[in-house]
């Protein structure tokens, strides 16, 4: 590549090294008292890395697609940078709206899912590291630019996980709460379910945790959550 290589392409490669520096990270844990919930904490993250191994598939993809295009028409790098201010000139007295150029459309969504990506692996590689504000900051501040991303659920609980390790449970029960009740967060909400269980047993809210265990039964009997407080008779703390 060269000097007029867009910039997109510098997001691009900026995500994929978050994704590789996230591969060797593992989120710190807080309040552990037991193998067992160390074990549901990994198993969470597991596949948390899986779903990121899907999404840096597709940015590469996006990538070899982008540089592949530029080989075959070095001219079009300008106008992956500029074609949006550019409109051809009318042929005759009848304007026509000029269409978008098929690389515009490529580079906005491969730019979309670069942006996207960076914001998501930011924010968790705080979590990671322990930085909870700032991964609480990240983690909202993706939610507030990409509510309707596929990984929105998945950051509101994290977003969670880093408010409840600095004390705050009521807003991180609230937001664990939303995880529950979305429709696309149905894969996190047995997670979310357990870990209010967890606040509210810690908050002496016994009779309200057994509320919560509950519903996880209920709503999710085959979830390995709902499994282990059958097992355990009471909730993973």
């Amino acid at each position: 590549m060269n000097a007029s290589t867009p910039a997109v392409y510098i997001r691009l490669i900026s995500a994929l090294s978050a994704l590789a520096l996230l591969a060797s990270c593992t989120p710190a844990t807080t309040g552990l008292s037991s193998s067992d919930t160390l074990q549901r904490q990994l198993n969470s993250l597991r596949a948390e890395q899986q779903q990121q191994a899907t999404q840096l598939k597709e940015i590469r993809q996006q990538l070899a697609e982008m540089q592949q295009q530029l080989a075959q028409n070095p001219a079009s790098t300008q106008d992956l940078l500029s074609g949006a201010e550019r409109s051809p000139a009318p042929t005759s007295a009848t304007k026509v709206p000029p269409q978008r150029p098929q690389r515009q459309v490529v580079s906005a969504e491969a730019s979309a899912v670069a942006a996207s990506a960076s914001a998501y692996l930011a924010a968790f590689s705080d979590l990671a590291a322990g930085h909870w504000a700032a991964a609480e900051t990240g983690f909202q501040n993706f939610l507030n630019e990409y509510s309707e991303h596929p990984y929105s659920p998945n950051a509101r609980y994290w977003l969670a996980s880093a408010q409840l390790s600095q004390g705050k449970a009521e807003a991180a029960l609230g937001n664990l709460q939303q995880v529950v009740v979305d429709p696309a967060g149905r894969s996190k909400a047995p997670a979310a379910l357990n870990q209010m269980a967890r606040v509210y047993r810690d908050y002496g809210m016994t009779a309200r945790a057994d509320q919560v265990i509950e519903q996880l039964r209920n709503n999710f009997p085959e979830s390995p959550e709902a499994q282990y407080s059958y097992r355990d008779n009471t909730i993973n703390d």
